[in-house]
């Protein structure tokens, strides 16, 4: 039984028992039972710093990008359909051997104009052959002289002002060098031109047969 103690006094009374009181969650939500740590005992892999240097070094070299990767795809695209229609390209040897005689036989010719040095070469059956296709378009018109004039030189005229027509202009694209024709002073267009087709004249006369005997052997030769 209960007792309350004092200095004025003690009682005894009778007490009642505690009560258990339970309330329900209605939040749904069930917590989760403690976790308990678990103590895995895995190795580590070593470090192996050469493979690592190897992996970084590879991954650091330039590989060939999309456009040399096309060109690749394309030259081996047409070497096959060259060799599947008996139109092989040129060996490296063959083309060298055409070089070295195209060397041999072009002519130029050196031109000294208001004290500044140009050179001019002839053109090879290709080029001639590209000069005269681009100016056909033209044929039957006023422009055709001027635009056939224009071709020729921009092929023909290697040095300007005793510098390679490549460095002066800074490009070795053929439409830079058609610009160039097209901007010069038209008397300095004509004197070249004149050169130009002397130079011609000087081949043609250099490698026609000299006598009626050679031209008659030259036209046996077509013959056959």
């Amino acid at each position: 039984m209960p007792k309350f103690d004092s200095p004025i006094g003690s009682k005894q009374f009778q007490g009642q028992p505690m009560r258990d009181l339970s309330v329900s969650d209605d939040s749904g939500y069930d917590q989760p039972p403690p976790r308990q740590a678990r103590h895995v005992h895995e190795p580590m892999p070593e470090f192996d710093e050469r493979a690592m240097r190897e992996f970084q070094s590879q991954m650091q070299e330039p590989g060939p990008s999309i456009r040399e990767m096309s060109d690749i795809e394309k030259n081996i695209h047409a070497a096959k359909k060259a060799k599947r229609e008996g139109k092989e390209r040129l060996s490296e040897g063959a083309r060298r051997r055409i070089e070295i005689l195209i060397g041999m036989t072009r002519l130029t010719r050196d031109v000294e104009i208001a004290g500044q040095m140009y050179k001019l070469q002839t053109l090879t059956s290709q080029e001639l052959r590209d000069a005269i296709v681009a100016t056909a378009e033209f044929d039957g018109s006023v422009q055709f002289i001027f635009e056939n004039r224009k071709q020729l030189l921009a092929r023909a005229v290697t040095v300007v002002a005793g510098v390679p027509i490549d460095q002066f202009l800074h490009s070795d694209e053929l439409e830079a060098k058609l610009e160039f024709i097209e901007l010069i002073d038209h008397a300095l267009l004509h004197r070249l031109y004149s050169e130009y087709v002397s130079v011609v004249q000087e081949a043609q006369a250099k490698y026609s047969p000299k006598t009626e005997e050679q031209a008659k052997e030259v036209v046996e030769d077509l013959k056959k």
